[in-house]
């Protein structure tokens, strides 16, 4: 007799090994990502073929306060699909993509309901991210990287990373997930929150290494944010000794001997090989006459145009590599434009966009009223990963990066997993 229960038990099992095995081969193995996932999807399907049933959609979806709005996020698309100019592709798009990423977040909030799977799974980031810091180091000094033997020259520093802006996105999302993980109590090893404080001042200075403009934007209004949402219910005298206790940073760096700085400088331009100066590569933000700048607005321009002859629905999802070339206006044009939300518009239409951006209001909402209620720093610093992320998407394709937009619906499955975790204790 076939003990239905325990097969279950025993498909969830797998379902969230392969989670974890996702998360930690991320930054430095695609086909492992791809064949992970696949296995938890086919394990997660085998777990209600023996009979789950649990929330909505016939009660095979977890029930969340998104699945409306990921619904109609999925409506959309589905309807890009149907109007595509190449069909196929968008066919190919929607159920190897789409539905994929998504059954990544479902999959998380199934599977995360203890206080013990979720601390496993923090260690078995914290164990990536040490992998990918040693990684990171090697590539520094020593000019090539030991996991995927990828070189690096004087702009681009991406460690396991094939671009040096897919290692800064992966970095503004970690960088405050460890700073969550210190905060909180779920992993309470001192030593291992000194070695992870070691960690984000290293990777703070990897960031700046790999002279991503849009990460460090997304970085700093991230940040701000995160700032004044944890001390918005403080009171006036705590605000002020922050307050002061910036000041009297800022003062004594002003004051400090000029020897002094020049000295720390050099010091860390050598040892962390800075080709070019942080004040430098801040100054040609603002350029759009000339460099990468112009470039990108070239391609925001040619996206523009698929987005006025495909208002509605768009082009087709999954299409953007094959209609982009029709509108190619210069050498150099008719690739992805760089910016995820205009490739959005472009392949799913303004209704694309639109559902996309709704979703991402119903999650903030959702987790910034689970912080005000809670004062959970982890999910703080969750929340300002992905608004970091989400800002340098701005500048970037990261939404269609198989790495990156799997790490994207990673966290918010984690998130949301985290929420509705603490709803049941």
């Amino acid at each position: 007799m076939i003990d239905k229960n325990k097969i279950m038990e025993y498909c969830d099992l797998v379902i969230y090994i392969c989670l974890c095995l996702v998360i930690f081969c991320l930054p430095f193995a695609k086909a492992g990502v791809e064949v992970f996932t696949w296995m938890a999807i086919i394990f997660w399907i085998a777990k209600r073929v023996f009979g789950y049933r649990s929330g909505c959609l016939w009660k095979t979806l977890p029930e969340t306060e998104l699945n409306k709005a990921l619904g109609i996020l999925i409506a959309v698309n589905a309807l890009s699909m149907i109007f595509s100019s190449h069909f196929g592709l968008s066919l190919r798009g929607f159920f190897g993509k789409e539905l994929k990423f998504l059954a990544i977040y479902f999959m998380l909030v199934e599977t995360v309901r203890s206080k013990e799977r979720l601390k496993y799974l923090l260690i078995t980031i914290i164990a990536s991210v040490i992998l990918i810091t040693l990684d990171a180091s090697t590539q520094l000094f020593s000019g090539v990287d030991f996991l995927r033997g990828y070189k690096m020259d004087q702009v681009t520093f991406g460690a396991s990373f094939a671009a040096a802006s897919g290692f800064a996105a992966w970095l503004i999302i970690i960088i405050p997930l460890l700073i969550g993980i210190i905060a909180t109590n779920i992993i309470p090893s001192v030593k291992l929150k000194n070695l992870l404080a070691v960690i984000i001042v290293a990777q703070a200075l990897f960031l700046l290494r790999t002279y991503s403009r849009g990460a460090w934007i997304g970085f700093v209004i991230s940040s701000i944010l995160m700032f004044y949402y944890f001390t918005k219910n403080f009171s006036s005298k705590i605000k002020l000794l922050y307050l002061s206790v910036a000041i009297c940073l800022v003062a004594g760096y002003l004051f400090l001997p000029r020897s002094l700085i020049f000295s720390v400088k050099d010091s860390i331009r050598v040892k962390f090989k800075f080709s070019q100066t942080i004040s430098g590569r801040i100054k040609t933000i603002p350029q759009i006459a000339t460099g990468s700048n112009f470039e990108r607005i070239r391609w925001w321009k040619e996206s523009l145009r698929i987005i006025k002859d495909y208002p509605l629905v768009g082009c087709g999802l999954n299409t953007y590599s094959v209609v982009g070339r029709l509108y190619k206006s210069f050498d150099g044009g008719g690739i992805y434009p760089h910016n995820s939300y205009l490739q959005m518009a472009a392949e799913t239409g303004l209704l694309g966009l639109f559902a996309f951006l709704w979703f991402l209001f119903m999650f903030f909402r959702i987790g910034l009223r689970y912080f005000n209620q809670n004062r959970d720093v982890l999910v703080l610093g969750l929340l300002t990963g992905i608004s970091a992320f989400l800002i340098h998407a701005i500048f970037d394709t990261h939404l269609y990066s198989l790495q990156l937009v799997v790490l994207f619906w990673y966290m918010v499955g984690l998130t949301v997993a985290m929420i509705k975790l603490d709803q049941k204790i």
